[in-house]
């Protein structure tokens, strides 16, 4: 089964990734910005 990870944490989907970092990054950055920093830097593992 493939997780996404990114920043040393793992996600089971792309949905939860984005949901549980854009909490951190909302302030700091604007959402398309955000989303470019996530296709940039996730990878897919499999786990």
């Amino acid at each position: 089964m493939p997780f996404y990870k990114i920043e040393g944490a793992k996600f089971k989907t792309m949905e939860e990734l984005k949901e549980s970092l854009w909490q951190l990054y909302k302030d700091k950055m604007s959402r398309e910005d955000f989303e470019k920093y996530v296709q940039e830097k996730v990878e897919v593992v499999e786990g």
